[in-house]
């Protein structure tokens, strides 16, 4: 067993050893192409000389203690041991961007609802059965049917104009069973109470949406504009689901400005895309078409030409947060309902929020931007807080200590996140910023309208009214917020700084403003 160990401490042996782990690092930090030249040929020079040095220190003659010579394998082992977990980490890295980049097809659920009390159990049960739909969604109920007609054979489907109607087919037993997308499902409870609870989905098809092509930028050199949207659902990042958040960052890596536009989720706009056909409704509604037709719809809203997007799950999207070690808000005092002082208590997890800055980890900064029953605006203040989350987070990872917890932040978005830049702009962006280590400038401006709108005809799309008979509110657009959100975005694309009025975080522009200036 001595003798055995004592091969493995030898010298020869430990070198052979570090120079392979050297040699593995060296490849795989250079594949990855994050560390800029500067620092990455200094230290693979380092690595390499330390290496040889420690192996001459390791001589054991008769003029060196033999503690000394142990110590020295021992940093020797330790060497060896780093440079092979560092390996590790940056494979997990570079696997982590190859697998959030490039886009993806977007998965769109359909679900076959029978009544909970039915004698229906599975598909199959539905032979000869009557099936009812929407004809407004009439591309995606051709391809559930065609799929269904695979299971049982030929099929009889009923379209109904607005969901209500479809919603009463089924209840009156009109029809055995309805097609219907997944993410509607819950709001037809606001049609027929607790309609969730008096069904059952005895089966689920999906249709694969294709992927949507980046308009490529030179990203490091000339100044792009990506659309953000945000979805709260569980569940796979490329699962259809509404977006709660839409955002359209122009970010010039010249000027090191990035700017923010938020844009409601209720705003009444003309929607693009949707089954080929056009039509007024809620830009959260767009997603119904795929992320592509909210991005169309935003363009055209805005007059503006999309390079990339990013798509990400709001709640595990915040668990970057604590990869992070938490970030740092500047809490505004806003109007809140019963209260004077600004304080308010989320309805979630029942956290107390004081205005000023606070540090917040991942429970309680979901809370934070989910909340808006305590504040008087509700859905506007809410969507003021996503911004104040967003940018923090931004200012975060834009920060020295990203490199620290590198390894942490990929593990915690690899389920939450998608864009269709490639993995060379995402490491060439990253290269830069490591290179620089400059403060990027975060502004933000949030589109204003009329809340207090309600319609019963929430959508007219093409030839097809959606109905909801107890009223839906909806965001009137501003016009005048949006032609300043457009001179905004040309100013930044111009590569002027830009200052926007009354932004809703100084503490982020302020700080970064006195970095740029030291």
């Amino acid at each position: 067993m001595k003798k055995l160990i004592k091969i493995l401490l030898s010298r020869r042996l430990l070198l052979i050893i570090t120079l392979i782990a050297a040699c593995v690092f060296t490849f795989v930090a250079f594949e990855l192409s994050i560390l800029p030249l500067k620092y990455f040929i200094p230290l693979i020079v380092v690595i390499f000389l330390g290496a040889f040095l420690l192996y001459r220190l390791s001589r054991d003659k008769n003029d060196r203690h033999p503690v000394k010579v142990a110590i020295v394998k021992l940093v020797n082992v330790i060497l060896a041991i780093v440079l092979i977990i560092a390996s590790w980490s940056l494979m997990k890295g570079s696997n982590f961007i190859s697998s959030i980049t490039g886009g993806g097809e977007e998965i769109i659920e359909m679900d076959v609802v029978v009544l909970k009390d039915s004698l229906y159990d599975t598909i199959d049960d539905l032979k000869g059965q009557s099936f009812g739909a929407l004809h407004g969604d009439a591309v995606n109920i051709n391809k559930t049917e065609t799929m269904i007609e695979d299971d049982i054979g030929d099929i009889t489907v009923t379209n109904y104009a607005s969901n209500n109607e479809l919603i009463q087919s089924l209840m009156t037993q009109e029809m055995s069973a309805i097609i219907v997308k997944n993410v509607d499902l819950e709001s037809f409870d606001s049609i027929e109470e607790n309609f969730n609870d008096k069904i059952r989905i005895i089966q689920k098809y999906e249709i694969k949406l294709p992927k949507v092509t980046a308009d490529s930028a030179k990203v490091t050199q000339e100044p792009f504009i990506v659309f953000i949207s945000g979805r709260d659902k569980k569940g796979p990042i490329n699962t259809f689901s509404l977006s709660d958040v839409n955002m359209i960052a122009t970010i010039n890596p010249t000027t090191k400005q990035i700017l923010l536009v938020s844009i409601p989720r209720d705003y009444y706009v003309d929607i693009q895309g949707i089954d080929g056909v056009s039509g007024k409704d809620k830009l959260t509604h767009s997603a119904k078409g795929g992320i592509d037709a909210t991005i169309q719809t935003v363009e055209n809203l805005m007059d503006i030409n999309m390079n990339y997007y990013a798509k990400f799950n709001f709640t595990s999207f915040l668990n970057v947060i604590d990869a992070l070690g938490g970030i740092e808000i500047d809490v505004p005092k806003y109007d809140v309902i019963g209260r004077d002082d600004g304080v308010f208590v989320t309805r979630l997890d029942k956290y107390t929020i004081k205005p000023g800055k606070q540090t917040f980890d991942s429970k309680h900064a979901l809370s934070f931007v989910r909340e808006r029953y305590a504040f008087v605006d509700g859905d506007e203040i809410r969507g003021k807080n996503q911004m104040l989350m967003i940018k923090a987070i931004v200012k975060k990872c834009c920060s020295p200590s990203l490199i620290t917890s590198m390894d942490s932040v990929f593990e915690s978005l690899s389920d939450s996140f998608e864009t269709n830049l490639s993995a060379s702009d995402i490491k060439s962006l990253i290269n830069m910023q490591i290179n620089d280590m400059a403060p990027w400038d975060v502004q933000s401006f949030r589109l204003t309208g009329d809340a207090s709108q309600r319609t019963l005809e929430l959508a007219t799309v093409g030839d097809v009214t959606s109905v909801n008979p107890h009223g839906v509110f909806v965001t009137q657009p501003d016009e005048q917020a949006i032609a300043q959100a457009k001179e905004y975005i040309q100013q930044v694309m111009n590569g002027e700084i830009v200052k926007v009025e009354d932004d809703s975080n100084d503490d982020v522009t302020d700080q970064t403003s006195t970095n740029t200036t030291n």
